[in-house]
């Protein structure tokens, strides 16, 4: 199966975001994407097959996710 590469350049300011976009927002890979983001946020269709994520959506799970390293 091939890996999906995130689109970087095309994270400009918008609203929608398609999943490549989303995957660069999120700094995940296809396989972390599917398990941690994906079930949690709605996908909007769109003229893509894999829809359209709405990057509020997408920020309140990401910052849901939060992850604290303990300090020495």
């Amino acid at each position: 199966m091939a890996r999906r590469k995130a689109d970087y350049d095309g994270l400009l300011v918008q609203e929608f975001l398609n999943k490549s976009q989303a995957m660069a927002y999120t700094n995940t890979t296809e396989e972390e994407f599917k398990e941690w983001i994906q079930p949690y946020v709605h996908v909007y269709r769109s003229k893509y097959k894999t829809g359209d994520y709405y990057l509020p959506e997408l920020r309140k799970r990401k910052l849901e996710m939060v992850e604290i390293e303990p300090t020495m």
